[in-house]
C-alpha cells in the first residue's frame, strides 16, 4: 500500500501535530507511534484519576448502606420493643386505675365503718351513761332511805325524832325509783308491793305500831306474829335493792371499760389501715401518672422511629439503586477504555514490527519522495511557533509549581486545544480551588464550633452528674435520718399502746380489787351484826342492826331479870363490834368514792393517751409521707444521672469522631491552604502568559 503525505495527515487526530525529525532514521509512522504512546499515557492517567474517585465513591456506597442498614436493623428492633412497651403500659396503666378504684373503694369503706364504729360507740357510752346516771342516783335514794329508817320502830315516838322534810325527801327518792325498769327486775312482786305501801304511806312504817301475824304472815311469813316493825322490813327490801343496783353498776362500768378498750383498739387498727390504703393509693396514682407520661413519651418516640425508619428505607433504596448505576457505568467505562487501550496496543504494535516499517520504507521510496519531501510536509502541518512555547512556558510552570493541572494544560495546548477554551478552563480551575479553600474555611468553622459545642456539653454534663448524685447522697441522708426518726416515732407508739393496755389492766385489776373489797366488807358486816345480834341478846344491849340478810329475823328485847350476867364486858364488846362494823361501812363509802374518783382519773389518762397516740400516728403518717416523697424524688434524680450520664457517653463518643474527622484541621488545613494558594498563582501565571501568546 502506498501512503502519500496527504493520506497519512487525514489520519492525524484534530488538533494534533507531527513533529518530523531532518534525520533519515525518523518517519511519519514513528511519529504517529510516538503519538499513540503519549494517548496511551493520557488515557491510563484519566483511568487511574476516575479509579480513585470511583473508589471513593464505592467505599462511601459501602460505608453508607452498612450504616444505614444497621440504623433500619436498630429501628425495627426499636420499634417492636416501643410496641411491646405500649402494649405492657397500656395493661399496667389498666392495672394501676382497677387498684385506683378498688382503692378509693376500700378507703371510704374504711372511713365508713370508723365512722359507723364511732357511732355505736357514741350510743353505747350515752346509754351508759345514762344507766350510770340513774343507777348512782337510785343508789344515793336508795342508801338515803336506808340511813333515814335506821332505828325506826325500836322506841316509842321514833318518829317524832325524824324530821318530816327529811322523811318526805326519803319517801320521794323511793318512789322515784318504781318506775325504773331494773327495780322491776331486781326485786320479787310482794317486796315491791311493800315498797308501794311505804310511798303511800310512810308513818305506818316508823311509827312503831304493831302488825298483827295475820299481816305479817300475809306478806313475808313472820313465825313471831305478836309484833314486826315494818320500818325493817322495808330496810332489808331496799338494802337488796341497793345491793342489786351496786352490783349492776360495778358490772356496767366493767362492761363500758372493755367495750371502750376494744373500740379504740379497733380505731387504731382502722387508722393504720387507712394510712396504709391512702399511702398505697398515693403510690399507685404516682406511678400511673409517670407510666402515662412513659406512654406518651412511648407513642411519640414510636412515630418518630417509624419516620425515620421509613425515611432511612428510602435512602437506602435511593442510594443502592444509585450506586448500582454508577457501579455499572463504571464498568461499561472501564471495558470501553481497556477496549480502546487494547486497540491502541494493537496499532502500535503493527506501525512498530518490522514489516510494517520494510513496508513504510519500501512506499516512501516508490514515491520517490526524500527526508526533503517530508521536510516540506511537516512546514505545511507543523504546529505554530506561539503553540510550541507555549506548550514549553506551561511545562516549565508545571515543574515549577509541581501543578500536575498545569502540566495537563501543557498536554492540552500541545495537542492542540484552543487557548480560549484553556483560559476557560483555567478560570474553572481557579475557581474550584477557590471553592475548595472555602469549603476547607467552611468544614474547619464547623470543627472548631462543634468541638468547642462539645467541650461545654461534656463540661454541663459533668457538672449536671455532679449536682445529681450530691442531691441523692443527701435525699439518701434525709431518709436515713427519717428512719431514725420513723424508729423513735414507732417505739413511742408502742410505748403509749403499752401504757394504755397497762392503764386498762391496772383500771380492771382496780375495779376487781373494789369489788372483792366491797364484797369482803358486806360478808363482814354481815358476820358483825349476826354476833351483834346474839349479843344483844344476852346483855340488854340497844343496838340498830341491819336486817337485810335476814329479813325475818325479830326484834330483840331488853330483858330486866335477875339473871346478873358479865353484862359490862357483853355490851362493850357489842359497843366495838358496832364501831367496827361502822367503820366497815364507813370504808366501803369511802372506797366507792375512792373509785369513783379512780374512774374518773382512769378516763383522763385514757382521753390523754388517746390524744397522745394520734399525735404520733399522725407523725408517724407525715414521716411516712415524707418517706415516700423522698423515695420518689430519689428515683428521678437517678433517672436523671442516669440519662445524663448516657448523653455525656454520646458526648464523649462526638469527642472521638470529632478528633478522627477534624484532625485534618490541625495536620493538613495550613499545608492545603499554602499549597492551594501555590497552585492558584501557577494557574494565573498560565493564564497570564497564554493571554499574551498568539495561537495561530
Amino acid at each position: 500500500m502506498k501512503t502519500t503525505a496527504a493520506t497519512f495527515a487525514a489520519f492525524i487526530l484534530p488538533g494534533q501535530s507531527l513533529k518530523f525529525l531532518e534525520s533519515a532514521s525518523s518517519s511519519p509512522v514513528d511519529e504517529v507511534v510516538t503519538l499513540l504512546g503519549e494517548l496511551k499515557t493520557n488515557i491510563e492517567a484519566d483511568g487511574v484519576t476516575e479509579q480513585t474517585s470511583y473508589d471513593k465513591f464505592a467505599c462511601w456506597c459501602e460505608d453508607s448502606l452498612a450504616k444505614k442498614a444497621e440504623d433500619i436493623t436498630t429501628s425495627k428492633n426499636s420499634i417492636e420493643e416501643l410496641r411491646t412497651r405500649i402494649v405492657k403500659l397500656g395493661g399496667e396503666l389498666g392495672s394501676h386505675g382497677a387498684e385506683i378504684t378498688q382503692l378509693g373503694k376500700d378507703i371510704a369503706q374504711n372511713k365508713e365503718s370508723q365512722k359507723e364504729a364511732t357511732e355505736i360507740r357514741e350510743k353505747e357510752s350515752e346509754a351508759y351513761e345514762a344507766e350510770k346516771s340513774e343507777s348512782e342516783q337510785c343508789i344515793g335514794a336508795l342508801e338515803a332511805a336506808v340511813g333515814v329508817l335506821k332505828g325506826a320502830g325500836t322506841k316509842p315516838g321514833f318518829l317524832a325524832t325524824i324530821e318530816q322534810a327529811q322523811l318526805l325527801s326519803v319517801v320521794a327518792g323511793v318512789r322515784g325509783l318504781l318506775h325504773v325498769p331494773a327495780v322491776e327486775k331486781s326485786v320479787s312482786a310482794d317486796d315491791m308491793q311493800v315498797v308501794r305501801e311505804f310511798v303511800d304511806d310512810p308513818s305506818t312504817f316508823v311509827s312503831g305500831k304493831p302488825v298483827s301475824a295475820v299481816q305479817v304472815a300475809s306478806k313475808h311469813k313472820n313465825p313471831y306474829g305478836d309484833y314486826a316493825p315494818r320500818s325493817t322490813q322495808i330496810q332489808g327490801i331496799l338494802k337488796e335493792m341497793y345491793g342489786s343496783f351496786a352490783k349492776d353498776l360495778e358490772r356496767a362500768n366493767v362492761e363500758e371499760a372493755k367495750k371502750q378498750k376494744g373500740f379504740e383498739e379497733l380505731m387504731v387498727t382502722k387508722r393504720q389501715e387507712l394510712a396504709t390504703l391512702e399511702l398505697t393509693l398515693k403510690t399507685h396514682k404516682s406511678d400511673k401518672a409517670t407510666k402515662g407520661k412513659e406512654l406518651a413519651d412511648g407513642k411519640v418516640e414510636l412515630q418518630d422511629t417509624l419516620a425515620q425508619l421509613e425515611a432511612d428505607e428510602a435512602f437506602f433504596t435511593d442510594t443502592k439503586q444509585s450506586c448500582s448505576g454508577k457501579a455499572q457505568e463504571w464498568a461499561q467505562r472501564t471495558r470501553m477504555r481497556t477496549e480502546e487501550l487494547v486497540g491502541i496496543n494493537q496499532a502500535v504494535a503493527i506501525l512498530s514490527s518490522d514489516e510494517a516499517k520494510a513496508t513504510f520504507a519500501n512506499a516512501t521510496s516508490n514515491n520517490g519522495t526524500n527526508a526533503t519531501g517530508f521536510m516540506q510536509l511537516e512546514s505545511e502541518v507543523a504546529p505554530s511557533q506561539g503553540r510550541t512555547r507555549a506548550y514549553s512556558k506551561l511545562k516549565q510552570l508545571a515543574g515549577r509549581y509541581s501543578n500536575l493541572e498545569i502540566a495537563k494544560l501543557a498536554v492540552r495546548v500541545k495537542t492542540g486545544g484552543h487557548f480560549d477554551q484553556i483560559m476557560v478552563m483555567i478560570d474553572n480551575m481557579i475557581a474550584r480551588c477557590r471553592e475548595e479553600g472555602k469549603q476547607d474555611i467552611e468544614e474547619r468553622d464547623w470543627c472548631e464550633a462543634q468541638q468547642g459545642k462539645n467541650t461545654n456539653d461534656i463540661a454541663d454534663l459533668n457538672r449536671d452528674i455532679t449536682k445529681a448524685g450530691n442531691d441523692i447522697t443527701r435525699m439518701q441522708g434525709e431518709v436515713t435520718d427519717l428512719d431514725g426518726k420513723l424508729t423513735t416515732i414507732e417505739g413511742d407508739i408502742n410505748t403509749t399502746k403499752q401504757d394504755q393496755t397497762d392503764l386498762q389492766s391496772m383500771r380492771v385489776g382496780e375495779q376487781a380489787a373494789f369489788a372483792q373489797g366491797v364484797k369482803d366488807d358486806t360478808k363482814a358486816i354481815e358476820l358483825l351484826e349476826t354476833a351483834i345480834r346474839h349479843l344483844a341478846r344476852h346483855y340488854n344491849a340497844f343496838v340498830q342492826l341491819d336486817n337485810s340478810t335476814d329479813p325475818d329475823t325479830p326484834p330483840e328485847v331488853a330483858w330486866r331479870g335477875t339473871y346478873n350476867k358479865r353484862e359490862g364486858e357483853g355490851k362493850g364488846v357489842v359497843a366495838i363490834l358496832t364501831l367496827i362494823k361502822e367503820n366497815l361501812e364507813k370504808e366501803i363509802n369511802v372506797a366507792r368514792q375512792a373509785d369513783a374518783e379512780a374512774q374518773v382519773a382512769y378516763e383522763n389518762d385514757r382521753q390523754a393517751l388517746d390524744t397522745l397516740l394520734r399525735a404520733q400516728t399522725k407523725k408517724e403518717v407525715a414521716l411516712e409521707k415524707e418517706k415516700a416523697d423522698l423515695g420518689l424524688k430519689i428515683v428521678d434524680r437517678q433517672e436523671f444521672e442516669t440519662q445524663k450520664g448516657d448523653d455525656l457517653l454520646a458526648e464523649q463518643n462526638k469527642t472521638s469522631a470529632l478528633q478522627t474527622n477534624c484532625a485534618w484541621v490541625a495536620s493538613h488545613f495550613d499545608t492545603r491552604r499554602t499549597k492551594r494558594q501555590t497552585e492558584i498563582q501557577g494557574l494565573i501565571d498560565a493564564k497570564n502568559y497564554l493571554a499574551g501568546v498568539d495561537s495561530d
